[in-house]
């Protein structure tokens, strides 16, 4: 479900409306049935439109509350069998899915306008609390909150609509839209929340732009190194839990679900819609593929490569990952060979 702070409603399409759009064909459902936003399967209401292109997810359809599915026509048995939810059939449902939020959300902005500011750069909109500090230079959007004792660094932009708890420090030339953050966050220097995720759908006549139309959450307690990068989601939110470290230069892409208390060293990278439980600890210049569930309490070691899902409590490391005692053994193995040939 979209914020409407940061994105406003737009007016409703008919279900026969989307089917001429996208040439595809009403396999289910009322012609004049009304749409009025794009969600995914796992969060979508009556009046939205969700879609499935990957068998991953394919057991959402059976419990989506979706009004409007778009779907491969060969998938339409694993919808519920009542009539409430449509069905577009759709050849390529994640092309069409990019299509669709277009329509819905056509002036999408990368960073939203932050027009009629008054002198100090401050919107008239914005709310701010008492003993807030702010360096030279800093911008605040409308609708903006900033909570009770936090202190903004110079050369700082606040996106509309962005929520700042108390006691927050947030590091300057930093930028935050599309986020709301809770209280205690410190963020080092050069921090970028809430920018668009890497979202396209191919097309031989040119990618198509997937508007990106999550939220970034920051719980309480969290530290953001400098220097890192967090997409906001596509459709469902990137969260960061409660007293979550981040160390500088990591990249979280869109939909990326961290749990609490985790520790994350430097130059890490998460693709997108990954989700890490609580107290998981990542070593520096680890890359973790997308999709994928890294269990309560893991641990990967540092230059690993994440391709799978990670048990609760399991140590793993290499390329690929691996548990650690056998990525070890293989190491040594290969040792004794290059010995071996070395001798011969």
């Amino acid at each position: 479900m979209t914020d409407s702070r940061f994105y406003p409603k737009t007016e409703q399409v008919t279900l026969e409306a989307l089917a001429e759009f996208l040439s595809a064909d009403i396999i289910r459902g009322e012609a004049a049935k009304s749409l009025e936003n794009v969600a995914s399967l796992a969060h979508a209401g009556l009046g939205d439109v969700a879609f499935l292109s990957s068998p991953q997810y394919t057991a959402q359809l059976e419990t989506t509350a979706a009004g409007a599915v778009l779907l491969d026509p060969e998938k339409v048995s694993a919808l519920p069998q009542d009539d409430t939810v449509a069905v577009l059939g759709c050849a390529n449902p994640y092309q069409s899915f990019a299509r669709v939020a277009q329509v819905f959300h056509p002036h999408t902005a990368r960073m939203m306008p932050l027009a009629g500011l008054q002198n100090d750069a401050i919107h008239p909109d914005a709310r701010l609390g008492e003993d807030v500090q702010l360096g030279p230079n800093v911008v605040i959007g409308p609708g903006a909150e900033i909570g009770q004792g936090t202190k903004i660094g110079a050369n700082t932009v606040i996106g509309h609509g962005c929520a700042i708890g108390r006691d927050c420090i947030i590091g300057p030339q930093s930028t935050i839209q599309y986020a709301l953050i809770g209280d205690d966050v410190f963020m080092h220097p050069q921090v970028a929340i809430g920018q668009d995720g890497f979202g396209f759908a191919p097309d031989p006549q040119g990618h198509i732009k997937i508007p990106q139309l999550g939220r970034v959450i920051v719980q309480n307690n969290v530290e953001v190194g400098a220097g890192c990068k967090i997409d906001r989601g596509a459709l469902d939110d990137t969260v960061i839990g409660e007293g979550t470290k981040l160390d500088n230069l990591i990249h979280l892409a869109h939909n990326v679900q961290i749990g609490r208390h985790c520790f994350i060293a430097a130059s890490v990278g998460v693709a997108g819609s990954t989700q890490i439980g609580d107290y998981v600890m990542i070593g520096g210049m680890v890359g973790v593929a997308g999709h994928i569930t890294i269990g309560e309490g893991a641990q990967i070691t540092a230059f690993s490569g994440v391709t799978k899902n990670v048990a609760a409590g399991a140590r793993i490391g290499g390329f690929p990952a691996k548990p650690v005692n056998e990525w070890h053994r293989e190491i040594a193995s290969l040792s004794r060979l290059r010995k071996r040939k070395n001798t011969d």
